[in-house]
């Protein structure tokens, strides 16, 4: 009888299905693992950045915590850990309210997306009737920089002239029978020759405005303040123009 020879089993080489199945394999584990770096570095992140009040912006600290940035000692309110130039004009500005006698003084206070905004609101004394004055500044954080009110309009996607049109139609137009002397010309107008001339006096609103307006932010909304005796000025002549009251209303939301 022949025998049969018994082949000896040999090992099977890894085929190209098998390679293509194991680089799937291996892709697909990659982009897991990758996915869960990301996600634990940003809880992680979120995380500090909930509980210590702090986040990096190119090796900077910025804190959360707005006591990191501001003291209050009596009527004065302190800067710290912000550049020095900023503290100083903030503090004279300060000093030169306090020249009058203040009766009562509040601060609003907070950052919002990297933003440090103060609100300092002074009840003053004066012969006729105590009356209000407000300091606000804003800080880019990020950028160690003051913010201009043209940069905060811009946050808001607001505008001057939209501010002024507004001013106009709730605290100028005249809604009643009478007549008034503009401010510049000297010339009496009736009120409806007045309500219809509105672009003129939106315009001068307008112009007014760079140089009067304060603006500070509360929870997350914007904010500006001007006086009503100086939108007046470039209107027309009132009995209540030495009204120190301000206009307080929101341009929009950050």
């Amino acid at each position: 009888m022949k025998k049969k020879d018994k082949k000896k089993g040999k090992k099977r080489k890894p085929d190209a299905t098998t390679y293509k199945y194991d680089n799937k394999r291996f892709i697909l584990v990659f982009t897991m693992m990758f996915c869960l770096v990301i996600s634990m570095s940003t809880y992680w992140m979120y995380a500090y950045k909930h509980k210590y009040g702090k986040n990096y912006f190119d090796n900077k600290i910025i804190s959360y915590k707005v006591s990191d940035y501001v003291d209050t000692d009596g009527n004065y309110v302190y800067l710290k850990n912000i550049d020095k130039e900023i503290i100083n004009t903030f503090i004279n500005k300060q000093k030169e309210v306090l020249k009058n006698n203040v009766i009562d003084m509040s601060v609003t206070k907070g950052i919002y997306k990297d933003i440090l905004s103060i609100k300092i609101s002074y009840v003053l004394y004066g012969e006729l009737s105590n009356y209000e004055d407000v300091i606000t500044i804003n800080i880019d954080l990020k950028n160690n920089k003051v913010l201009s009110n043209d940069d905060m309009i811009d946050m808001v996607k607001g505008s001057y002239k939209d501010i002024a049109t507004d001013i106009f139609n709730e605290y100028i137009k005249i809604n009643n029978n009478r007549e008034v002397v503009d401010a510049i010309t000297e010339e009496k107008l009736s009120s409806s020759v007045f309500n219809n001339n509105s672009e003129k006096y939106i315009i001068r609103i307008r112009e007014k405005l760079p140089e009067v307006m304060n603006i500070y932010i509360e929870n997350n909304e914007v904010y500006y303040l001007v006086r009503k005796y100086e939108i007046n000025k470039v209107c027309y002549y009132t009995n209540t123009d030495i009204n120190m009251g301000y206009i307080n209303k929101k341009i929009g939301k950050l």
